[in-house]
């Protein structure tokens, strides 16, 4: 008999029919699920998959476990301490993907429409639940979440978020951009001792960013890279070529910086 017991049974099945999802991943999920419902009780409207695992092209070696949590409140501190805990205890399950979990707690009148400023629990991959200041990112995440998301507990997304024009797409790629740039342009910060899978995602990200800029759409990475093969003139094309041969591998070279640099700067020119 199956242990998955409080994930909806088509979401699950969905996650089991594709083959790139390891069992781990619906295991964390239904931990999840069941751990937000018991902290959150009533202030608990909806509960959504979004990244890779909606827009179903999960990668085992690179992708995150994206979730999307609605709340009828902005969290109180005593939720905020409690809802810390429950992700700390998450973190330590023997799980591949428990560090792996990223995600916000957006009350409902906040989840509509985005506004740039708000302040809202968030949770990245291998750190704690903290209060974050959301920017235009988050635009894209609504997207996701409406067009794509998977319920696992709630209303369809549809009713809760507004949907997201062409023009709030670009603006919001557009709006990502100068912060890219300034990391392009800034060779010594730490985060250029990148692996080569990081780099492939940032080459990736780029590709989406591009994608979005050029046709209106919010493709997945695989889908802007196959654009992005298909569309760019060389050099850039050969870059994206050469990422790819990059992808989920945890080795260092950092002669390729000035490469992805100049990656970077390409992309910011067009927005």
């Amino acid at each position: 008999m199956s242990l998955l017991l409080h994930l909806p049974q088509d979401v699950l099945a969905r996650l089991k029919s594709d083959p790139t999802i390891p069992a781990t991943v619906p295991t964390l999920l239904d931990a999840l699920l069941l751990s937000i419902q018991q902290m959150l009780g009533q202030n608990l409207v909806g509960l959504y998959l979004r990244g890779s695992l909606a827009m179903g092209d999960f990668d085992p070696l690179a992708s995150d476990v994206d979730f999307f949590a609605v709340t009828e409140h902005l969290l109180t501190e005593a939720e905020f301490t409690d809802l810390t805990t429950m992700h700390d205890t998450l973190a330590r399950l023997p799980n591949p993907y428990a560090v792996h979990l990223e995600g916000a707690y957006i009350p409902r009148v906040s989840v509509r429409r985005f506004t740039l400023g708000e302040r809202l629990p968030t949770l990245y991959r291998q750190e704690r639940l903290r209060w974050f200041e959301h920017d235009y990112n988050w635009v894209l995440e609504r997207r996701v979440v409406r067009e794509h998301g998977l319920t696992l507990y709630g209303p369809a997304p549809t009713t809760l978020i507004d949907p997201v024009s062409t023009n709030e797409l670009r603006e919001a790629v557009r709006s990502r951009m100068p912060e890219w740039l300034r990391w392009a342009n800034q060779a010594d910060d730490p985060d250029w001792q990148l692996h080569l899978g990081q780099k492939a995602y940032v080459i990736q990200t780029m590709c989406r960013a591009l994608c979005t800029l050029a046709t209106g759409t919010l493709p997945s990475k695989p889908q802007a890279v196959a654009w992005a093969l298909a569309t760019l003139p060389e050099p850039w094309r050969s870059t994206v070529v050469r990422s790819q041969a990059w992808h989920g591998k945890q080795t260092f070279d950092v002669s390729l910086n000035p490469e992805i640099q100049r990656f970077i700067r390409m992309a910011a020119s067009q927005a």
